[in-house]
């Protein structure tokens, strides 16, 4: 009678926003499901080169905001702060640059999938926040008048 569930040591790693570096300049921030229409709060430890101090964002998209970039004296990770706007269905990839005193850009490419309103509430990574969401315009202008 001695049943007893394992779970795989590696568990944990499905929870955590991965970030994979393609050489020193591009970030793939991988940061799985996502609603639709809902707005995000996201922490990122972003692995960039030491050489940066100071790290100013380019953005050319409105679906993201970056609150704040905080660069540690250990020279390990940078934090960066931002919103996303979950703003279409299925395959999300937004961008947006964090460019050094040196004038060396990094290019950070936000990689989700957004599920649609009604495919269920997707389970968050650790470091992601919903701080906002928007009521799909069919609940509102309902053309059904109930029952007579």
């Amino acid at each position: 009678a001695g049943h007893h569930v394992h779970f795989p040591e590696d568990i944990s790693a499905n929870t955590e926003i991965q970030i994979q570096m393609k050489g020193d300049s591009i970030a793939n921030v991988h940061l799985g499901f996502l609603q639709h229409k809902h707005k995000y709060q996201i922490q990122l430890n972003l692995p960039i080169s030491p050489r940066s101090t100071s790290l100013t964002p380019i953005i050319n998209t409105p679906f993201i905001a970056v609150g704040n970039v905080n660069s540690p004296g250990d020279d390990k990770c940078h934090e960066v702060t931002l919103e996303l706007d979950a703003h279409k269905e299925g395959l999300l990839r937004d961008k947006f640059v964090l460019k050094n005193e040196a004038g060396e850009e990094f290019v950070i490419v936000l990689h989700a999938r957004v599920l649609g309103s009604h495919k269920g509430t997707p389970m968050l990574k650790e470091g992601i926040h919903c701080i906002h969401h928007a009521k799909d315009e069919e609940e509102d202008h309902s053309d059904w008048q109930g029952f007579d």
